[in-house]
Formats: structure tokens, sequence, C-alpha cells
């Protein structure tokens, strides 16, 4: 319970972090003096829109991930490096508070989207707050999990069931993607076993959910 809550402040620790980073980048922005255009300056350069000390749009997305088309069994975390841009440290007013930060975006990193990551626009699902809507509810993301168990079983050939789910993040808007956290039976009378899902639900039904994977829950580091 004390690892939970501590990951879940750790969580808003973040997020506040990164609502203040935005706020610089916008100042940055909206200070920044307009430039004359004498007709002799670089059309490449001029297209990149500076931050000031905040650096620019391209140095930016140069730290973002693309997002790949979907595929059963494959990870999109797979072949990622792990970056933080190194110009955000001067938003911190001290090493121990951007430590922090940087601890927090590594531990959220290496969980592959199980842990949130704010800055990376993966958010905790409250699973026990009072809903609002289905997609909140331990019910609807155990049916979502579930698609990702059947074709488990039946690439496997396993017969794993689930039982209940723990926790949950998403991201996305017009399609969402769940990274869920369940135990399960491996075998009708087996122990628990914890288990991960990936699954995206798309916005409308306009597509049925698309299983991305299920796997067993990687031991904890020691």
């Amino acid at each position: 319970m004390a690892t939970e809550q501590s990951n879940e402040s750790m969580a808003e620790l973040v997020a506040k972090m990164d609502s203040l980073e935005t706020r610089e980048v916008a100042d940055a922005k909206s200070t920044k003096k307009p430039k004359i255009d004498d007709g002799d300056s670089d059309s490449d350069s001029s297209s990149l829109d500076s931050f000031g000390s905040g650096g620019t749009d391209e140095e930016w997305r140069s730290y973002d991930w693309p997002e790949k088309e979907p595929e059963w069994d494959v990870d999109s975390y797979d072949g990622r490096e792990f970056k933080i841009n190194p110009r955000i440290r001067k938003l911190y007013c001290t090493q121990e508070r951007y430590d922090e930060y940087c601890s927090y975006r590594l531990k959220a990193f290496k969980s592959r989207g199980f842990l949130a990551d704010p800055t990376n626009g993966i958010y905790d699902v409250y699973l026990d707050a009072p809903p609002k809507g289905d997609h909140m509810s331990r019910g609807f993301l155990a049916e979502l999990a579930n698609v990702c168990v059947a074709k488990f079983n039946e690439t496997k050939g396993k017969t794993l069931e689930l039982v209940n789910v723990v926790s949950a993040t998403e991201t996305g808007a017009a399609r969402w993607k769940f990274y869920i956290t369940f135990m399960a039976r491996e075998s009708p009378n087996g122990p628990l076993v914890e288990y991960q899902a990936k699954v995206i639900k798309f916005s409308g039904d306009v597509r049925p959910p698309f299983p991305i994977l299920c796997r067993p829950s990687p031991a904890p580091a020691i």
C-alpha cells in the first residue's frame, strides 16, 4: 500500500512538474521578440519556432516516440531509448527535485506504460473513484483485458483465466490504449499470478477492441 501511495504521489509531482514545464515553454514563446524578415534569412531555420533557451519545436519533437500501428504480441516500447531533454533541468530550482523527476520518469519508462507518465500522456485510471463512465469501471477493464486473454490462449495454447483487475493506466483520445495489470490463474486450481495486458479501445466502438499483448508481469527489480 505504501508503494502504491508513493507511486501515486510521485506521479502527481511529475504532473505538476510537467505543468510547470508547459507554462515555462509557453511564457518563453509569448515573450519572444518578433523576427524581422530582411530577405536574407534561411527558410529552413525560420521554419523552426524557437522557444529561446527552451529550445526549438524540432528539438522537443526529437524526444517524442512516434506511434506505431499496433501488432499482436509486439510491445511498442521495444527498441526505445530513455531520453530526457537536458533543457528541462533549468525548470527545477534544486538538483534534488530534478533528480526526483528523472528517477520517476525512468521508473515509468521501465514499466512500459504500466505506471503513469504524464509527460508522455499516460495517466492512472482510478478504479476505486466514483465512475465517470463505463471505461472507468473495473468490469469494463476486465472485459478489455479478457480480449487479450482470449488472444493469448488462442495463440499460445493456454488456459489463462482472469480473476480481477489490480490497476490500469490509459492514454489517447480518439482511441484509448489501456495498460491493465490483473491477477489470473494459469490453470483452474492454480495459484494467482500477476499478468499484464495492453489493448486499444476505439472511440464510439467504430472497431472492436484490438488486443496488443498479454504476458506475466516482470519480476520486480531487486
